[in-house]
């Protein structure tokens, strides 16, 4: 019996999925879900009898003492989060508090159950700032903004739960992940939502030299950050940190042209500067992660919005 948390949500619903199909018995725990089309979507393997809904706190210690006691799982994968480096700017209590606590409530469990599963910690990109790209796991952290600092205290936690208490709590740290159900703040879904309704997209960027530049992201598809996700999880462990990411930057400019190629509509594009906080250019060195998993992302960035779109279309987007 795996363990999952956040599992309303996109990353996790997708981890739960991946888990049931390859025949693992899951735990899919929430409390309320971000988008109730995710818990629709789970609820059609309930009938296979490898997936339980629990529905808890994650940040109540002794409710999750419990689910971990009831459960005995040898690991948990715990994705349970409010998310958005943005959006974290403008409620920084929420965002530290949440995203803290429940980490430390599910190493705290773990610690107090015999024997104590693995914890794999899904953290971002977000926590290495301004540093150059590529970007590598032995880099200095400059978590700029709430949200990215939250998830390098849960970093922290990990690594001292490791140290001090001998738990495994490997960390993962996601790059700029889209796909199918994703958030309504990641770019996937913001310019299909707007070229659908035929409203001008934004792209964010930079004016260097008198020049508008556009972002650059390093996009990776669901499936492969699932696939690495569940890799960590299978072989590392003790506390260490692994890059998941595509390794090449792609203009969100590029994205938006891709997606109305897609969708068969043009609207304008309009030119935003970055918040200060933003980097330009972001994008990952997943050495490691090819190195220590044998993993590598099999999803190109045509196809990745080729699959968004054709979803899109096909009733995925309820605009």
């Amino acid at each position: 019996m795996i363990i999952v948390t956040g599992a309303f949500g996109f990353i996790g619903s997708h981890v739960v999925e991946h888990l049931i199909k390859a025949g693992e018995e899951v735990v899919a725990v929430g409390l309320a879900p971000p988008s109730e089309d995710n818990l629709s979507y789970l609820l059609r393997y309930s009938q296979s009898g490898r997936l339980r809904i629990a529905r808890l706190d994650v940040g109540s210690l002794e409710a999750v003492k419990t689910l971990l006691k009831t459960h005995q799982p040898p690991i948990v994968y715990h994705l349970a989060a409010i998310a958005s480096h943005r959006l974290s700017m403008q409620d920084p209590y929420t965002y530290l508090h949440n995203n803290y606590n429940t980490v430390l409530t599910v190493l705290e469990a773990a610690r107090a159950t015999e024997p104590s599963p693995k914890i794999v910690f899904s953290s971002s990109s977000s926590v290495y700032g301004d540093n150059p790209p590529p970007l590598r796991e032995d880099m200095p952290p400059r978590p700029r903004g709430p949200y990215a600092l939250s998830k390098l205290m849960g970093e922290r936690l990990c690594e001292m739960y490791s140290e001090e208490y001998g738990l495994r709590c490997p960390v993962v740290r996601y790059f700029n992940v889209v796909g199918e159900r994703c958030r309504r703040n990641i770019v996937f879904r913001v310019f299909a939502e707007r070229i659908l309704r035929g409203e001008p997209v934004e792209v964010n960027g930079r004016t260097v030299g008198g020049v508008f530049r556009s972002a650059e992201r390093d996009f990776t598809y669901i499936s492969d950050a699932v696939e690495g996700t569940l890799r960590v999880g299978e072989r590392i462990d003790g506390f260490d940190v692994i890059n998941i990411g595509f390794g090449r930057p792609v203009s969100v400019r590029r994205i938006a042209e891709l997606m109305m190629e897609s969708l068969g509509r043009r609207v304008p594009i309009l030119e935003r500067e970055l918040l200060p906080h933003e980097s330009l250019l972001s994008y990952s060195d997943n050495s490691r992660a090819r190195e220590l998993l044998g993993w590598s992302p099999k999803i190109n960035v045509e196809e990745m919005v080729a699959r968004y779109a054709q979803w899109a279309l096909g009733g995925g987007l309820a605009l």
